[in-house]
């Protein structure tokens, strides 16, 4: 079971995304195998690995993992659900805004609590201060698209 207040999520049953993680752990795990897509290098030491349709949280979600010169920074994760559009052909800002909404009412769920930070412009974002980083929730009109993002310290 995941538990996001330690930031420890898991993939079926696997232990999977924690603060402490390894490319090394990442890149052996049945998970990596089973819903890794790409590898984006930003040629200045940060590299994300991605993956789709990732069973979290009696959720399905497309995820991606930040490494900083092989130093895990951040994961980056969308509740994937065809209630919000499949491809830019049915995609609107309303169904996303429902995302975003979705994903906030996720983090209070597992996180027990309010947000410590919320506002509303420049865009809607949520903010969970934790021992190991930060969780938020947001909206982004110049990327079309909503995500929680966990940062660790």
């Amino acid at each position: 079971m995941s538990n996001w207040i330690v930031g420890e999520l898991e993939v079926n049953q696997e232990r999977a995304i924690y603060p402490a993680l390894t490319l090394a752990q990442v890149l052996q795990s049945q998970w990596y195998s089973d819903y890794f897509t790409e590898i984006r290098d930003m040629n200045n030491g940060y590299v994300w690995y991605s993956f789709q349709d990732v069973p979290i949280s009696s959720h399905v979600f497309s995820v991606s993992l930040l490494f900083e010169n092989s130093v895990f920074r951040m994961t980056m994760m969308s509740i994937s659900h065809p209630k919000y559009g499949q491809s830019w052909d049915d995609w609107t800002e309303a169904k996303e805004l429902q995302r975003k909404q979705e994903h906030d009412a996720l983090l209070r769920q597992e996180l027990e609590r309010k947000p410590d930070v919320r506002r509303s412009k420049p865009y809607p974002y949520i903010e969970y201060k934790v021992a190991y980083g930060s969780i938020s929730s947001s909206y982004d009109p110049r990327s079309a698209s909503s995500s929680i993002s966990i940062t660790y310290t």
